[in-house]
């Protein structure tokens, strides 16, 4: 078993002499290691310029986007500026093949290919490079939900396994945002968005600059949404033992499961707005500084979400923030002509607060609080509350050569990352991550002796916490490489290779192999073979360590062909068919491990299959794309009674009686989607008419959950067949529509439609996490409304 480490070391000093000296050595060789006219970059020719450091996605050495070794989309900022969308979950949603997002209590949680899970820790977020997803807990959370995107310049987002190229965790997919630039948008820009029913209004500035020794580019937005009171269906029930009684009904309509209304849906924590800046500066040649700050709100309305009478009236009483900075500096210095070298150092911090306010368990009534849990600001009324810090360091050394057959690269990374009290607190007042086994400073919290939080050592009736005092840090280290091969002038061979070191796991390994054969010009047929690894989110690795318990990595083993041409100028297409295996793994506090684990729940094969086909001329763009991902089957781990992946392999208990494995087809997924996309320019270009279109059909998983609950003996029939009634789990189709008016060179004005319910009520289901006690599991969803809404632009 692993020693537990001595959590009072303070490696900051080390770390930042390294950083000190990696910066100081990034100066001398500028300075006194290549020659003038290869380190100036301003010296080289356009075509030069224009290649430094310029690669395809999910690549380290590749400049074609043709020979990328993975399926990738790219949305552009024309996408984002003429797409009614709320934030970047809803941009993926439309243009991503396959991609659809589900409530749950955390926030939204998004999937591609089939991968989902409670929490979106099997995906990774990148901003300009740095990634910004959250260490513990919420993993991939930064970013998704802002509801401003003027300061974006495309979104990249890479389905699949990228783990080798971007990092563990990356097991369903990379989203690679990449901020404006003051070449792209010089002068002043004014702009803003109204969305009608949310009450929501945002406006921006932006300024961009560029002199002879200097670039300069800073954007600020403010966005204030009131949120809405949505349409929610539920199934829940109440009782402690059998027999249970069950109640399938809208919320806050007066019916028999809770005349409260619904909490809010997509609303500003507490009524503070999100904000957002971003300074970013080019200067010397080749160096850049950049600095961001964002909030953003997860108000998501999931199962039976209901406003409590406090004080006389109804409030909400779960609401979650999540606000982060970063700074970052690079360096990209050109060597020679064969080879280059990136140095990046950055800084961040984020500030995560979700509170999940508790009842005085001794009241006999929910009406209540404990007169010492009273507000927003009390420990104990929060399920989570800390900040996250890193420094990190990244060197990226390229070897590029024009005239040679191969071309190389090889990294190094490294971070120190510290879980903290969130900003402006203290460890008795501001740290805590977790409820029943959770983590908080020790005794002297205020959350000490919550019942549903933390009071007691081993005691299950109570709750277990693991005491960190000001809290607890890792280490991590990464090794990273690509070899490029062009075999003959039209066979590539490209073979990459990751190796991660975390103080709290062994050293985890993601490989890839890539074979890329040009059929024609602009047509290539590409085969990949890797392995994408995720190591468990920075408080399961703590808890693990500490209740000595080996953290193993989730695994994700694929085989995928893809196929892709450019036909001509107007058309080009691509489709793809891959394999996974998925050695999952997920937090468990009850099944046969140390209480408060992260273990093994089973392993997961998918097929899968998306095909996508692109025409676009000067005055008009069409884009259509499917999916289908169909699960080949589902196995349990050792001592796993159930999971929410699956029904195919169940043996849990639901409401006291037992529920059987049924069909073969993932729970939390539609294994059809089609999407469809159009721009079209009118009027000589005065006015752009956009449309886009998403189906989902075939929840297969979800109906045959459904019907095991149905077959199981003491099942609520009525129940189900109120269910069968509102069509639940059918064919989900809706649209959007907008019209821009570019009034001329400096001004556009747009009206849009979003949500319009082509077919089935536009429901955005809720996960199942297929463990909770209530009937069916989770089976609830919110009927989003149809919204209309305006945008202005002004530049100059």
């Amino acid at each position: 078993m692993r020693k537990t480490k001595d959590r009072n070391h303070r490696p900051e000093t080390t770390l930042f002499a390294v950083i000190i000296l990696a910066v100081f050595s990034t100066f001398a060789i500028n300075a006194l290691g290549a020659d003038s006219s290869d380190s100036n970059l301003f010296s080289m020719s356009l075509e030069q310029l224009m290649d430094v450091g310029v690669y395809a996605p999910a690549t380290l050495t590749e400049k074609n986007v043709l020979k990328t070794p993975a399926c990738v989309t790219i949305i552009t900022s024309e996408d984002i500026a003429v797409t009614p969308a709320r934030n970047i979950l809803d941009l993926m949603e439309i243009y991503v093949p396959g991609m659809l997002y589900m409530n749950h209590s955390v926030g939204p949680e998004m999937g591609m290919r089939g991968i989902i899970a409670d929490k979106p820790y099997k995906f990774l977020v990148n901003v300009d490079g740095m990634n910004v997803n959250i260490a513990s807990t919420y993993g991939a959370r930064l970013e998704l939900l802002n509801w401003e995107l003027s300061d974006i310049d495309r979104i990249e987002v890479v389905r699949g396994p990228g783990s080798v190229t971007y990092g563990p965790g990356a097991i369903g997919g990379v989203i690679n945002i990449y901020t404006k630039s003051a070449k792209q948008h010089p002068g002043f820009e004014f702009g803003g968005a109204y969305w009608g029913k949310y009450d929501s209004v945002g406006n921006y500035i932006s300024y961009g600059r560029v002199k002879e020794d200097y670039e300069l580019y800073t954007y600020f937005s403010v966005v204030n949404t009131s949120g809405i009171q949505p349409d929610l269906f539920n199934t829940q029930r109440t009782g402690t033992a059998a027999p249970y009684v069950y109640y399938t009904d809208y919320l806050g309509k007066g019916g028999s499961y809770s005349p409260a209304p619904p909490a809010t849906y997509m609303g500003d924590y507490f009524n503070q707005p999100q904000i957002k800046a971003h300074l970013d500066i080019k200067f010397h040649d080749d160096w850049r500084f950049w600095a961001r700050y964002a909030t953003e709100s997860s108000q998501i309305t999931q199962n039976g979400a209901v406003q409590q009478i406090i004080n006389g009236k109804y409030e909400d009483l779960r609401e979650s923030q999540f606000r982060y900075f970063q700074l970052a500096l690079e360096n990209q210095h050109i060597i020679n002509k064969d080879w280059d070298l990136k140095s990046t150092f950055g800084l961040s911090s984020t500030d995560i607060r979700d509170i999940q306010q508790k009842w005085d368990t001794n009241s006999t009534t929910k009406a209540s609080f404990d007169s010492n849990n009273n507000g927003k600001d009390n420990l104990r009324n929060y399920g989570y509350m800390y900040s996250e810090w890193k420094y990190s360091a990244k060197f990226m050394l390229n070897y590029k050569p024009e005239d040679k057959k191969i071309k190389a690269a090889l990294g190094y990374e490294i971070s120190y990352d510290l879980i903290r009290p969130a900003w402006g607190k203290d460890k008795n007042n501001g740290l805590r991550l977790g409820s029943k086994y959770g983590i908080i400073s020790g005794p002297s919290s205020d959350a000490y002796g919550n019942a549903t939080a933390a009071g007691q050592v081993n005691s299950k009736s109570v709750g277990v916490y693991f005491p960190v005092g000001n809290g607890f840090e890792a280490v991590n280290h990464a090794i990273i490489g690509e070899l490029n091969l062009e075999l003959t002038p039209k066979t590539t061979i490209i073979l990459s290779g990751r190796f991660d070191k975390n103080s709290y796991t062994d050293v985890l390994f993601s490989p890839r192999f890539a074979l890329i054969q040009e059929l024609r010009k602009d047509e290539y047929l590409k085969f990949i073979i890797g392995r994408s690894v995720r190591m468990n989110t920075m408080d399961e690795l703590y808890i693990n360590d500490r209740n000595k318990v080996t953290n193993f990595p989730e695994k994700l083993d694929t085989l995928e062909l893809i196929y892709t041409k450019k036909a001509n100028e107007n058309w080009s297409y691509q489709a793809s068919a891959f394999w996974n295996k998925n050695k999952a793994i997920g937090w468990n506090g009850t099944f046969g491990q140390p209480l408060g684990a992260a273990a093994p729940l089973g392993t997961l094969e998918l097929f899968g299959i998306e095909a996508e086909l692109k025409y676009q001329k000067e005055n008009f763009t069409l884009g259509i794309n499917h999916s289908v991902v169909k699960q080949l089957s589902w196995k349990l781990a050792d001592g796993i009674p159930s999971s929410g992946i699956s029904y195919s392999d169940y043996r849990g208990t639901s409401t006291g009686f037992v529920v059987n494995s049924n069909g073969n087809d993932l729970s939390n997924w539609a294994n059809q989607a089609t999407k469809l996309y159009t721009n079209i320019d009118l009027l000589e270009k005065k006015i752009t008419l956009h449309g886009d279109m998403e189906a989902f059909w075939g929840f297969e998983g979800y109906k045959k959950g459904l019907e095991a609950v149905a077959k199981a003996s003491g099942a609520d029939a009525a129940g189900i067949q109120e269910l069968k009634d509102h069509d639940v789990f059918g064919v989900e189709v809706r649209a959007n529509v907008s019209l821009t008016w570019h009034v001329n060179k400096s001004a556009d004005f747009m009206v849009f439609v979003q949500n319009i319910p082509v077919f089935g009520d536009n429901k955005r289901y809720a996960y199942s996490s297929g463990q909770k006690n209530s009937y069916p599991d989770k089976t609830s969803w919110v009927e989003e409304p149809m919204v209309v809404g305006l945008t202005y632009k002004i530049r100059f």
